[in-house]
């Protein structure tokens, strides 16, 4: 079912549906309930499902209106405190329970808590069924009442904790911690702060692990299709978190949590370009990843009509990512750092990266084309 369509129906007619038995078929093709293995016959068994189940509701029911506090109600109240929006898979996934979810087992875990293991799929139009996510959420009984946790929650008194400048770090026992790229990080952000003049008023937690399965584990996900490269960072703003499987030290998402304050409406080819041109990509600097398109381009005479619709090279090379920064490092070096920020003050709701690349440094839609070969081939030292 397409989320267009499942927001459309929950809209218009979720009041209708709460006074029939349609609901319940509704939402059954949306919440699956693997009820062989869960014994709703234990009290405290049926009471996690029911909280998690509501809860998943009230996030499509919130998502159709417009209301995503709907839902906050079924989460303890100290993650709450931390942020407005605490599901963090939610936030590592976007989107996530618009696709179908089964529900798969619930099981006791340490310190009363329950393990509630989920898998979410859709059925493609081949009739293969695409596994999106597999992660645990945790449920736990609080003065009486069931509450939902994350992982997370659990998870970080397990893991080995240093506190450097304004970040919190965690990782692994077996983690080799920097304390060197950690204090750079930490300069590297005073930087930012200055550039963006965005102060440092909050803490960062950033969490870091040598591969990204290991980097997820630590947020109960066993598989998440949106983390499909053996290394990669994520920045979370709900939660003013880093995921990374890099270092210490990934200056790219970092910049994200300045353009997230600066520039709330900003396209996203913009923003992931001036955190590639400052930042770098996948722990290399744009200029590694422009010769990698330059010997794409030029040497294996790949098709360079339209190369901002080029698809991902591989793990490592994003095209979107480097064209981007490659426009941003143009507009540093051409008009200042000042004229690079105006960029990120444009909306995709209204614009196109395109429209704003003619608008604002004068090069017309039909030569950009042209423009970036040139510079694909000009900053790759070719």
């Amino acid at each position: 079912m397409k989320i267009g369509l499942i927001l459309f129906f929950l809209t218009f007619l979720f009041p209708t549906l709460l006074r029939s038995q349609t609901k319940q078929n509704v939402y059954e093709k949306l919440i699956k309930i693997n009820y062989r293995n869960i014994d709703t016959t234990n009290a405290d068994t049926k009471a996690a499902l029911k909280v998690w189940q509501s809860y998943l509701m009230n996030c499509l029911y919130g998502a159709a209106v417009k209301n995503n506090t709907l839902c906050l109600k079924y989460w303890n109240e100290d993650e709450k405190t931390k942020t407005t929006q605490p599901n963090y898979v939610f936030s590592m996934f976007p989107g996530l329970f618009y696709f179908q979810t089964t529900i798969l087992s619930i099981e006791p875990s340490e310190n009363d808590f329950f393990k509630i293991l989920n898998c979410n799929s859709e059925v493609d139009s081949t009739g293969n069924l695409n596994i999106q996510a597999i992660y645990f959420v945790l449920v736990k009984k609080v003065r009486g009442v069931y509450k939902l946790f994350n992982y997370f929650y659990l998870e970080k008194d397990k893991l080995s904790r240093k506190s450097v400048g304004m970040f919190d770090y965690y990782y692994p026992g077996n983690y080799p911690f920097s304390i060197e790229k950690a204090e750079q990080y930490g300069k590297f952000c005073d930087s930012l702060s200055i550039l963006f003049e965005v102060p440092m008023n909050n803490r960062i937690v950033y969490v870091v692990d040598t591969n990204s399965i290991s980097l997820i584990g630590h947020f109960g996900c066993i598989y998440l299709s949106t983390y499909y490269t053996n290394k990669g960072g994520q920045y979370l703003k709900d939660q003013s978190l880093i995921l990374d499987s890099f270092n210490e030290c990934d200056e790219h998402e970092l910049v994200h949590y300045f353009t997230v304050r600066k520039y709330p409406e900003k396209m996203q080819f913009f923003d992931e370009g001036l955190a590639t041109w400052l930042g770098g990509s996948m722990g290399q600097d744009l200029s590694y990843h422009v010769k990698k398109l330059y010997n794409h381009f030029y040497r294996m005479n790949a098709d360079t009509t339209h190369i901002m619709d080029f698809p991902r090279l591989d793990q490592e090379t994003d095209p979107a990512y480097i064209l981007g920064g490659i426009i941003l490092k143009y507009t540093t070096e051409t008009f200042g750092i000042q004229k690079a920020l105006s960029l990120l003050i444009y909306s995709d709701r209204q614009y196109t990266p395109e429209e704003v690349i003619e608008r604002e440094l004068g090069i017309p839609k039909n030569k950009l084309n042209s423009f970036l070969l040139d510079y694909i081939k000009k900053y790759s030292g070719n």
